[in-house]
């Protein structure tokens, strides 16, 4: 390893600008000229527009113009796409019937169904201006009835949201072997059933979203500025809503303050800026306030699982059968259901070797802002549901909760699940029994009673993870070596915090042994990169930093090629080390910038080509298997339920870490979303469709005080399934801290006979389990 390469702790090179104030995010883009935007929302959650009325909006000093969904529409603007015709294709509902998809357009146009959706937009000069534009709208609205939780959404008589979407659903998807599942669990010796809530959740990205549209009329294109995770997808995504070709649509990002997901889908807001921007000839701006964004920034998770596990005497896991309603909110927005279900398929077993698995999935529309993917998507589902009936099971059958998690779990890889995923490696019991010793959990005896005797009750969780990351099997990367002594990487992924241009630089300055520092990293611009797929699912090593490697190695093949011209050798004896390359046998060497040189120049012959460089689409089907184990310890007051996290620990595996600096900092951003949705975060609505928690002032996210000294540790096992051997680091402390949690709360509250809390275990929601169990 050198002091940069693979392994390194090498500080983050973006550190010292962002760090100086010299970042540039979203909301830094500005062009000469440029009029403001605002929208108007709908107050109500489900309802018929009437009509809108803009006379008095025209007349405010200052605005220019004011849209309506029709204007659009009428100028050429479509419905906002989902990924279902693409990499969902093949999904369809039990009864062979494809998903519903209803139709979803950048401004509403004669139905609004989530309080929130833009039904026009206000250009102005300034914003100011735009927004006393929005504020003398009148729109006339015929209130319908709304329903805003899944189960509700299918009961019989609900009010429906799209027609032709019979009872709301979207899918009613299943895997695995039914038939043997309902065998095997009829059968057992034991069966623990549960049904658990995986609570909805406002994304809570740091950076507000912000864009800049405006059209290039000497290109004859679509150029937009915004806080994103793909400018490829979105610049697909746009031209598609615009009706024009993807290379009429350049797509740029800056610095990226946080995605967890939430920043790929083509928002409603950006289609309407940019074709707003070409009719109004003017770039437009558009800046997000944090209180709308909770109404129209994407929200997460939202499932109600109900799971059966069954052991058979000897304490096996026969069978798993999980049932999910899951509530997508008003639309089925880009990326969701495709990531979820998938997600589930390949992550319901856990960490477990379950022999029969049966998972089935409805999709429900209500009058919620549209749910779209998370940190941990599909993930946090299956491993919580499953964590929770391994937990209740030990407790009823009298188990040691550890043992019974130890003989359960997967110990032979590559494994093939009961649906059809292959787990790559690992070693799940040495992560169990590592974590144990790092939270010193032959301590907690004492512990707890010294607790007692402060009238606390201590408890003690486990909570193993298991994530499939990679997500879509492609990346695009390109590496092009310059004469100037600089080494230039266009590359797919996009950084919203990760560190990529840290990681990726060390990926390719050890590959070709060049310093640290000549390596620049190229990201977020549809001109700059060819193509790309982006960030999210833990994927930006597993797919990017292969694929930077990948480009890397054709670099050197290349310059093989031109070095053994200039050396007057055979390529086949010409080797490469160090950067260099030399004629084996001899001291004869040239530099790998004095071949870049060579071929700017002209002295190569045009076969070989006129630059040193090569890229690539990298694309690898197999996933890679992060997994680990945290261990939590709570303290809870029986008088207030109020929960302390006093110890957290975790020992993760997620392959080898080109940066484990990084990978830690990603760890423990993980654990702290994680701890969040545990304990307090609850995107909650009245049956209205009203958003009651839509500030900071009613949703809450973990502070510095609310989070323990987190401890953790990385075991390593490089993953066979890609030449980097890395697995995803982003989202295991997200996936497993949620069970470590609730388990840590229930073994505080056992002596009291508490055996269920929802999450979030809120001092409310903890309170009253106790006094609940105290009445009985």
């Amino acid at each position: 390893m050198t002091s940069f390469g693979i392994g390194a702790p090498v500080k983050r090179r973006e550190d010292g600008r962002l760090l100086r104030g010299d970042g540039r995010f979203a909301d830094d883009f500005n062009a000469a000229g440029q009029a403001w935007a605002a929208f108007v929302r709908s107050p109500h959650a489900h309802a018929d527009v009437l009509g809108i009325d803009d006379a008095h909006a025209r007349a405010v000093a200052g605005v220019l113009d004011v849209f309506t969904g029709h204007d659009l529409v009428a100028g050429g603007v479509g419905a906002i796409p989902t990924l279902i015709a693409e990499r969902g294709a093949g999904m369809r509902s039990r009864d062979g019937s494809p998903f519903a998809d209803p139709t979803w357009y950048p401004l509403a146009l004669d139905r609004v169904r989530h309080a929130g959706e833009p039904v026009a937009v206000v250009i102005a000069e300034t914003p100011a201006a735009a927004e006393d534009g929005t504020a003398a709208v009148a729109v006339r609205y015929g209130v319908r009835p709304a329903v805003v939780d899944g189960i509700g959404a299918l009961r019989d008589g609900a009010p429906q949201l799209h027609d032709g979407v019979a009872a709301n659903r979207v899918y009613d998807w299943e895997c695995g072997d039914a038939e043997a599942t309902a065998r095997a669990i009829a059968t057992a010796a034991h069966v623990t059933r549960l049904t658990v809530v995986d609570n909805r959740l406002v994304t809570c990205f740091l950076e507000p979203r912000a864009a800049l549209a405006a059209w290039d009329a000497a290109a004859g294109r679509y150029v937009l500025h915004a806080s994103l995770q793909s400018v490829h997808a979105l610049a697909a995504n746009l031209a598609r809503i615009l009706g024009v070709p993807t290379e009429r649509v350049r797509c740029i990002t800056g610095d990226v303050g946080g995605g967890f997901g939430s920043k790929i889908q083509p928002y409603p807001e950006y289609a309407a800026l940019a074709w707003a921007a070409r009719r109004t000839g003017r770039p437009l701006k558009w800046v997000s306030s944090r209180s709308e964004g909770f109404l129209s920034d994407a929200q997460s998770r939202d499932h109600v699982l109900t799971g059966e596990l069954a052991l058979d005497a000897d304490g096996r896991i026969v069978a798993l059968r999980v049932h999910s309603v899951s509530n997508v909110g008003a639309y089925v927005a880009p990326c969701i259901p495709v990531s979820t279900l998938s997600n589930m398929e390949r992550m319901i077993s856990g960490l477990y070797a379950i022999p029969a698995i049966h998972l089935r999935v409805e999709g429900v529309l209500t009058n919620t802002v549209p749910i779209n993917v998370y940190r941990g998507v599909g993930r946090i589902e299956c491993v919580y549901t499953v964590e929770r009936l391994v937990e209740r099971a030990a407790r009823e059958t009298g188990r040691d909760r550890a043992a019974l998690r130890r003989a359960n779990m997967m110990s032979a890889f590559p494994y093939r699940s009961a649906t059809g995923a292959v787990y790559d490696s690992g070693d799940y019991v040495a992560r169990l029994d590592e974590a144990l010793a790092l939270g010193d959990v032959a301590g907690f005896a004492a512990r707890r009673a010294e607790s007692e005797r402060r009238g606390t009750l201590r408890g003690l969780g486990i909570g193993p993870y298991v994530e499939g990351t990679g997500g879509v099997p492609q990346e695009y990367a390109e590496v092009r070596v310059w004469p100037d002594g600089s080494v230039e990487v266009p590359i797919g992924a996009q950084s919203q915090g990760q560190g990529h241009e840290t990681v990726f630089a060390q990926v390719v300055a050890e590959r070709l042994g060049v310093p640290f520092e000549s390596v620049s990293i190229v990201m977020g611009d549809t001109d700059r990169v060819a193509k790309g797929v982006g960030t999210f699912a833990s994927r930006s090593m597993v797919r990017a930093g292969n694929a930077a490697a990948e480009a890397t190695d054709a670099v050197i093949a290349k310059g093989r090629a031109m070095a053994a011209h200039l050396l007057e050798a055979a390529a086949a004896d010409v080797e490469y080390r160090d950067g260099a390359f030399g004629v084996v046998g001899t001291d004869r060497t040239v530099g790998l910038f004095d071949v870049a040189r060579a071929a700017v120049d002209g002295k190569l012959p045009g076969a070989l080509g006129t630059t040193l460089g090569a890229a690539t689409m990298h694309e690898n089907p197999a996933f890679a298997f992060a997994n680990g184990c945290q261990v939590c310890e709570v303290e809870v007051d029986p008088e207030t339920g109020a929960v302390a996290i006093v110890a957290l620990s975790m020992v993760d595996d997620s392959g080898r870490s080109v940066n484990p600096m990084i990978v830690h900092g990603q760890q423990h951003g993980a654990l702290a979303q994680g701890i969040g949705q545990a304990l307090m975060e609850a995107c909650v609505y009245d049956d209205d469709g009203q958003l009651l928690s839509g500030s900071f002032m009613d949703y809450a996210i973990p502070r510095a005080a609310d989070l323990p000294s987190i401890t953790v540790e990385s075991r390593d096992v490089p993953s066979p399934t890609n030449a980097l051997g890395v697995k995803g680091a982003g989202e295991g402390g997200t996936v497993g801290a949620p069970g470590a949690v609730i388990h840590a709360i229930l073994d505080a509250l056992a002596p009291l006979g508490v055996t269920h809390v929802d999450m979030p275990a809120t001092p409310e929601r903890v309170w009253q389990a106790i006094q609940r169990a105290r009445s009985h």
